[in-house]
């Protein structure tokens, strides 16, 4: 027998000398991926710093949805992430709604680990009481007079189309609009809305623009191009419209947008979606969708509300959005649409940065 020979285990492995025998330390060597380097590491986990590729556009000013009024019963408080900020929301006894900015300002614990007693949400840390509008109306422990300046940060807030919106100004600045209440949501004559939710890695401006990509339509969502002969792109102060006419479904919807957040899609007689898409940051988003259909085509709801988000709409685009970046000078060329148009009307809701 040789030395090698004698060297071998029985089933004649040429690992021995590389596998740790029992109560052995494994090699400590990793460079290779042998024994002792453990479990790769996911590719998602892994972060790289990437030279050239350019941020998103800021988070613009206008009126987002925070919650669903469903979302937040009376006494109810709930915490969110929304405009790159950490908010709360609740719902005083009295119906009142109020969106802070989530940290007392008094020692800065998060208010969504609050209760709401009567008209004021309630700090869990020393229970200092705010109302719907962000003021400080009590310090229970002390019969000093209130600090002006003990005041949650506000954000307007309406109630409205069973949506609880706030208006976003990165200057601080009062609203400059409103949105317009949705005929629909109060019609006998409409369906209950059929709710749509998700969170996506998005732009804002990105899916926005999206309306107004003509061309898009046929290569990612398998339709007729769109081209000035088929669609209208109009503007009117911080509101656009959006009409388009989808000659091989026999088709025409108007789309209505109310600054950066809010739409409205009709397609007469077919459908009504009443669209809130908010964003997180500057590249995610979160969409609470009502979908509202008449009598002809309610029995139709599932299959309609699959053609609008699911793999042939809205999810085609999930993954252009994912990876895309945005172009500040994109390079664009007859037939893209009117995206210059766009950026012009939607760069009014930059102001104030």
């Amino acid at each position: 027998m040789t030395d090698t020979e004698r060297d071998l285990p029985a089933d004649g492995s040429p690992w021995d000398s590389i596998v740790p025998r029992s109560g052995e330390e494994p090699p400590t060597d990793r460079r290779w991926g042998g024994p002792g380097s453990g479990p790769p590491v996911p590719v998602e986990d892994l972060h790289y710093e990437l030279v050239g590729r350019p941020e998103p556009p800021p988070v613009p000013n206008g009126w987002y949805a925070i919650a669903a009024s469903s979302d937040v019963a009376a006494g109810d408080v709930l915490s969110t992430i929304a405009v790159e900020r950490e908010l709360v929301v609740f719902r005083s006894a009295d119906g009142a709604v109020g969106v802070l900015d989530a940290h007392c300002p008094h020692l800065g614990a998060h208010l969504g680990g609050g209760t709401v007693v009567g008209s004021c949400l309630r700090c869990p840390y020393h229970s200092w009481g705010f109302d719907v509008k962000g003021a400080c109306v009590e310090i229970p422990y002390s019969d000093a007079r209130i600090p002006a300046r003990a005041r949650a940060g506000r954000y307007p807030t309406v109630e409205q189309d069973g949506m609880i919106l706030f208006w976003f100004h990165v200057g601080g600045l009062e609203p400059t609009y409103d949105v317009p209440l949705v005929e629909e949501c109060q019609d006998p004559g409409f369906s209950d809305p059929y709710e749509f939710r998700i969170e996506l890695v998005a732009s804002l401006q990105d899916m926005a623009e999206n309306n107004v990509d003509y061309t898009h339509f046929r290569f990612v969502h398998g339709r007729a191009s769109l081209d000035a002969s088929t669609s209208q792109f109009s503007t009117d102060g911080p509101f656009s419209t959006v009409i388009e006419r989808f000659d091989d479904a026999d088709l025409t919807f108007t789309r209505w947008t109310w600054g950066p957040g809010m739409a409205l899609l009709r397609v007469p007689e077919f459908m009504t979606m009443h669209t809130a898409t908010t964003p997180i940051d500057r590249r995610h988003v979160r969409l609470l969708w009502n979908f509202y259909f008449p009598p002809s085509t309610v029995a139709l709801a599932a299959e309609i509300i699959d053609g609008v988000v699911g793999p042939h709409g809205l999810l085609a685009d999930v993954p252009i959005w994912r990876d895309k970046v945005f172009r500040e000078r994109p390079l664009l060329v007859r037939g893209d649409g009117p995206i210059t148009e766009f950026r012009r009307w939607y760069a009014q809701f930059y102001e104030g940065r």
